[in-house]
């Protein structure tokens, strides 16, 4: 499995919840990519943007018609539960995450979460 990186500029302090669910998102989405939509390479953006850390995880694989996410019909669920634990992962520590995808056209996950205020 091979993985481009790229880090756009010097990141921001983050908290521990704040990496830890960043971590747990990339690692979700990258097995994802491998596993369901049969992808041996992914794209990683990881940068700074108005006091947040934006992640996004990008794979050109078979793609997929996402559930919602979010709102009164946000899916519960049971073969969602990856999809459902990045969105609450990213909620407990005041993120938002977008999962983008179609079938046939690949998927891009983006997380922005907030960095540390400089003190």
């Amino acid at each position: 499995n091979h993985v481009a990186l790229d880090i756009a500029g010097a990141l921001p302090p983050v908290d521990l919840p704040v990496k830890i669910a960043l971590y747990r998102v990339l690692q979700e989405a990258l097995s994802n990519g491998y596993r369901h939509a049969g992808v041996d390479h992914h794209e990683v953006r990881v940068r700074a943007r108005d006091g947040w850390v934006e992640l996004e995880v990008v794979d050109h694989g078979r793609g997929f018609d996402p559930p919602p996410l979010e709102g009164p019909g946000a899916t519960e669920r049971q073969e969602h539960i990856g999809l459902r634990g990045m969105r609450e992962r990213v909620h407990l520590v005041g993120g938002q995450l977008q999962v983008l995808s179609r079938p046939g056209h690949g998927t891009r996950v983006i997380v922005k979460a907030p960095a540390r205020e400089a003190t």
